[in-house]
């Protein structure tokens, strides 16, 4: 056998070696995304982070070459929808909306019932938007902004009374981290959702609320309510006349929800890294921007580095302000 021959059988079993490394190699060297791809969103349809989910499956859809759909599956706080997604094949085709309430404060208000755990189970791979809060008063309440609140808030014959979504949801722990913070006090009245607590504050029923921009909007424009400020450290793009916390004096003061695009931990770091980057780079779109924006939601730019210990930062954060609040117990 000659050198020309001796070559030419090496090159065979290279080749056949290279064939046989790809056919191990499965689903992580595959075409993907090869089908229609799911986003799950534990929340009914119609709120803004549902619709910031549907945002993002129609420009994912043109980036990707495949349908990308947003799938409810709702109950339990968001928590029915994240256990379903981790507990998914981790295939790039099942992805999830994760958010505030599931991933970082229902461990802490049901420790050890849940059927996941956001920092085993998941894998954040986009940033989508924060959902920051505004907290607002009734319209006759005796104070026109926080200071004026605060004063009245501490007077010795003072009975303030605040609603929320629900124990345990961002809208009772912000508030409850307002109270500790500024020294006063109030009474926690639990409703089954925004609108209805928004209805007796409109009703005179309780004092005052804090909820995301699409819950008080509507109230703020008719005039039927006043706001008290924004609960982030910077002012709201759609509503930029109203002062932050942090500027009338509660220092420090930066309390908002959240909106990540996740998959289940062990999805294929080619899919993770290609959903990132489209991600990202739809994120920085204007029009994407501008209706978010339009949601009452600000848009998040966060690099995969900042990511990488956001959900365990986050859980930290929230696991102290339930604690404070008392709402483990309750």
């Amino acid at each position: 056998m000659n050198a020309a021959t001796d070559c030419r059988a090496a090159l065979r079993r290279l080749a056949a070696g290279a064939l046989v490394a790809l056919a191990c190699a499965g689903p992580a060297l595959a075409a993907w995304p090869e089908r229609p791809v799911r986003i799950i969103v534990p929340f009914p349809p119609g709120n803004s982070s549902d619709v910031s989910m549907r945002l993002l499956a129609e420009k994912l859809t043109g980036v990707l070459g495949q349908s990308v759909v947003v799938e409810n599956r709702t109950g339990a706080g968001g928590t029915i929808g994240t256990d379903y997604v981790a507990k998914q094949p981790a295939d790039g085709y099942t992805l999830a909306m994760g958010s505030t309430g599931p991933m970082t404060i229902a461990q802490w208000l049901r420790p050890g019932t849940l059927g996941y755990d956001a920092a085993r189970d998941f894998v954040p791979v986009g940033a989508v938007a924060w959902a920051p809060q505004v907290m607002v008063v009734r319209k006759d309440f005796p104070a026109s902004n926080f200071k004026e609140f605060l004063a009245y808030g501490k007077k010795p014959d003072a009975r303030l009374t605040y609603g929320s979504s629900g124990n345990g949801t961002t809208p009772h722990l912000v508030i409850s981290a307002m109270l500790a913070q500024a020294g006063i006090q109030a009474t926690h009245i639990p409703y089954r959702g925004g609108v209805q607590t928004a209805t007796d504050l409109v009703g005179g029923q309780i004092d005052f609320i804090s909820d995301n921009v699409p819950v008080v909007s509507a109230l703020l424009e008719s005039g039927k309510v006043k706001p008290l400020g924004v609960t982030s450290a910077t002012r709201i793009p759609s509503l930029p006349d109203i002062p932050t916390l942090q500027e009338q004096g509660l220092k420090g003061f930066d309390l908002q929800g959240w909106i990540l695009l996740l998959a289940p931990k062990g999805t294929p770091e080619d899919v993770v890294a290609r959903l990132r980057k489209e991600t990202a780079a739809l994120m920085r779109l204007p029009d994407v921007r501008d209706r978010l924006n339009a949601q009452g939601l600000v848009p998040m730019d966060m690099s995969t580095d900042q990511m990488a210990g956001f959900l365990a930062a986050e859980s930290a954060k929230w696991k102290t302000l339930v604690e404070q609040s008392g709402a483990a117990s309750n």
